[in-house]
């Protein structure tokens, strides 16, 4: 059956808390059946391309607003983070396996487009469309809208970013 992008828009949108305008991008970022699959929009048949794109434009997304919000946190003390905080930090929140731990959690993986002949949806599926959904989200409200959504989905409530305060006035 061929996926109706405006119901699958709206399932998307529930789980991520997220309300697309063009809800085409939302089916693309879960779109894994096949480089191009047919689907309903508008009571029209349309070509949809697969969630490669859109899963690289998501990983640059990722980075880029996590690593800002790695830049803004201080210690309790107001000592900034070390660089290889950051890379602890990147490594246990943007690992394929954390991405997809964070897609299972959300139930994205009963949204993924999947040829017949796939048996299951992989952790690197489940993955891959994490971040192509990062990716579509971006695309279609900007940077606010990508801060409200990874915050809905837990992105900042990692250590290294819960605690903050301001700089001392004086650094020793």
């Amino acid at each position: 059956m061929l996926p109706r992008v405006e119901t699958k828009a709206v399932d998307i949108g529930t789980l991520l808390q997220y309300t697309f305008t063009d809800k085409r991008i939302a089916v693309e970022a879960v779109q894994m059946a096949a480089p191009q699959i047919a689907c309903l929009y508008n009571n029209t048949f349309e070509s949809l391309d697969n969630n490669k794109r859109l899963s690289v434009l998501g990983d640059a997304v990722l980075a880029k607003v996590l690593c800002s919000a790695w830049f803004e946190a201080r210690s309790s003390t107001g000592r900034v983070r070390s660089q290889a905080q950051w890379t602890q930090l990147r490594n246990e929140m943007l690992s394929n396996d954390a991405l997809a731990r964070r897609g299972y959690q959300t139930g994205l993986d009963r949204c993924v487009i999947v040829a017949d002949s796939t048996p299951a949806v992989s952790p690197r599926m489940v993955a891959t469309t994490l971040e192509a959904l990062i990716g579509a989200v971006y695309q279609d409200g900007g940077d606010d809208a990508v801060n409200r959504v990874m915050r809905s989905l837990g992105f900042f409530d990692h250590t290294l970013l819960t605690v903050t305060s301001q700089p001392p006035l004086f650094p020793s």
